[in-house]
């Protein structure tokens, strides 16, 4: 079982989403699709009482690419859903996996080392996980390869230099007599003064 997502608002764009996709011949609900009724048998939560919707997997309806043709397939859905596209060779994944105006990540399931190398090495996202997923070391970069995906980096480093800017301060606490006698770097013999 999964939690409930953040609000209404939200529940109702991803039952929006998945409606598009199905009620538009494009796609079919291979399993999930709707928001969830009933009682949890785990712990007797009313499902009615909150914004849950079923774990869905969206598949193209005829068997082909349709479902490249949904919003869906578009849009971050930001709920349980997973949208599965027919490819039939490795280039043909790797664009698909590129057809996106986000990169935040990815994923790429396979027993082949070189394979999860090459082709991590050909997907714009900022994290490629390989046989995994939502597993990031803290020291890892967090963040986005396209422009509409996250707002900069995190962890690490990059989250370092992402959050800080370089700033110099210089305070003098010479009189005006002496600042002039000693703040000229341009004056004559200055040089070591302005380049150490």
């Amino acid at each position: 079982m999964m939690g409930p997502l953040i609000s209404a608002k939200q529940l109702q764009n991803v039952e929006a989403l998945v409606e598009e996709a199905v009620a538009g011949g494009e796609g079919a609900a291979f399993t999930g699709g709707r928001r969830m009724s009933g009682t949890s048998s785990l712990d007797g939560i009313d499902f009615g009482k909150g914004y849950f919707f079923e774990p869905t997997v969206l598949v193209s309806a005829g068997g082909g690419g349709d479902i490249l043709k949904t919003r869906i397939w578009r849009e971050e859905a930001f709920g349980p859903v997973v949208v599965v596209a027919p490819f039939r060779t490795e280039d043909e994944a790797i664009a698909l996996a590129n057809d996106s105006d986000f990169g935040l990540g990815a994923g790429v399931w396979t027993r082949d080392v070189a394979q999860a190398f090459r082709v991590s090495e050909q997907i714009d996202a900022g994290i490629v996980w390989v046989n995994t997923h939502h597993r990031n070391d803290p020291s890892s970069p967090w963040g986005g390869a396209k422009s509409a995906s996250g707002v900069g980096s995190e962890n690490g480093v990059d989250a370092y230099h992402a959050y800080t800017t370089t700033k110099s301060t210089i305070i003098s606490f010479a009189s005006p007599d002496e600042a002039l006698a000693v703040d000229d770097w341009f004056r004559e013999g200055a040089g070591d003064v302005r380049y150490g």
